[in-house]
């Protein structure tokens, strides 16, 4: 799968940036849009489709926009 990456990579990518509360949710229908994908049999079972959620402190926001 190109561009998948573990969910606790996607975790430690976001805290790096200083974002805090990360959860990576799995989407109710995460094996069906898999296989719609049809990129490989059984795929569905080694990687999901998921929602992701952060947050980041306003105080973060104003440092890094100037």
């Amino acid at each position: 799968m190109a561009g998948a990456i573990s969910p606790d990579e996607v975790k430690k990518i976001l805290s790096d940036l200083g974002f805090h509360k990360i959860a990576v949710t799995a989407k109710e229908k995460s094996e069906e849009i898999i296989r719609q994908w049809n990129v490989a049999a059984d795929a569905e079972k080694v990687v999901f489709s998921a929602y992701i959620e952060a947050v980041k402190p306003m105080n973060e926001r104003r440092a890094n926009n100037g």
